[in-house]
């Protein structure tokens, strides 16, 4: 006995057979070979979807380790640009001493080496001094520039900073 319906997804008509007996089990149904395939197509599909997004988020990955070494070191360019006008300035103004000029300044001030947090960093510093009139305090324009490098990576900051003897 044969029934047909039609398939909601296929709108075709396919045969499905009651079977009377064991010998009937392996009996080829017909209709079911139209489908066979489709699953494959959808299984392809995923998986390149999927591999799309996996290297997607690789890129990602890289890219802002990338952006994180290059805030590291633009940090360490400031730092060092900060350290080199604040070793200025002391020598400018030592504490307890009288107020020097700018010949007292290192052009090159070395970082210290012992802390790696200034490493592959050199620091370069200039002073200048004006004096307005006799009565008025000279002022002193300290400009420190950093440069920190490694491989790929080159950060420089530069600080200028003016002081005033009182």
């Amino acid at each position: 006995m044969k029934k047909r319906y039609i398939s909601i997804m296929c709108h075709n008509i396919f045969e499905y057979r009651v079977l009377s007996n064991k010998s009937q089990l392996n009996a080829p149904i017909v209709g079911l070979k139209r489908q066979s395939g489709g699953a494959i197509l959808i299984a392809i599909f995923v998986v390149i979807v999927i591999a799309l997004l996996g290297s997607t988020l690789v890129s990602l990955q890289r890219d802002s380790a990338k952006s994180v070494s290059f805030e590291v070191y633009a940090a360490r360019a400031y730092l060092s640009a900060y350290s080199g006008s604040e070793m200025a300035l002391t020598a400018l103004f030592p504490v307890g001493g009288e107020v020097t000029d700018c010949n007292a300044v290192n052009t090159a001030p070395t970082l210290p080496t012992n802390n790696i947090g200034f490493h592959a960093c050199s620091v370069s510093v200039s002073c200048s001094s004006t004096t307005a009139s006799a009565g008025v305090a000279t002022r002193y324009k300290v400009v420190s520039t950093a440069i920190c490098e490694s491989g790929e990576i080159l950060s420089r900051r530069q600080i200028t900073v003016e002081a005033a003897d009182l």
